[in-house]
C-alpha cells in the first residue's frame, strides 16, 4: 500500500497554520474562498531560504486583511491586534503596510503583512 508523501513546503504551510490555531486564530492558505469579515488571517505560498541535510526553511507571506475601510478607530484597533498575536504566535518581529486584492475586478483591501520563517524536516517522520 502507497502513502502519500507531502512536500515539505506544504508542511511548511501546516506548520504556520498549527502556530495561529494554536493562538486561536483562525487562519486560511486557500485565497479563493478568502474574504475577511470583519478581518482575517492568509497564509501564502512559501520560498525556500535555506536546505540543510535534513531540513528546509521557508519563509511565508502571512496577510492581516481588514474586510472594513480603515475609517474608524475600532477597525484600526481590530487589524493591529490580530496583527500582533499572529506576530507574537509566527514569531515575526516585524509587519509592514500592504493590501489584498481578492480578484482583478476587486477594490484592494487594506493588510498588514509579515513574513514567518518556517523550519521543517526533509522527510515526514
Amino acid at each position: 500500500m502507497a502513502t502519500a508523501v507531502t512536500h515539505p513546503a506544504t508542511r511548511a504551510i501546516n506548520a504556520a497554520l498549527a502556530l495561529l490555531e494554536a493562538a486561536s486564530i483562525d487562519a486560511t492558505r486557500d485565497p479563493g474562498s478568502f474574504y475577511p469579515q470583519p478581518a482575517g488571517v492568509l497564509v501564502g505560498l512559501p520560498a525556500l531560504v535555506k536546505r540543510g541535510q535534513a531540513s528546509r526553511v521557508y519563509e511565508l507571506s502571512v496577510l492581516v486583511v481588514s474586510g472594513d475601510p480603515l475609517n474608524d478607530e475600532l477597525a484600526v484597533d481590530r487589524l493591529y491586534a490580530l496583527a500582533d498575536d499572529a506576530a507574537l504566535a509566527l514569531a515575526c518581529a516585524s509587519y509592514q503596510v500592504s493590501s489584498y486584492r481578492s480578484s482583478v475586478n476587486a477594490e484592494p483591501l487594506p493588510a498588514l503583512e509579515m513574513t514567518a520563517t518556517v523550519s521543517v524536516t526533509e522527510s515526514e517522520v
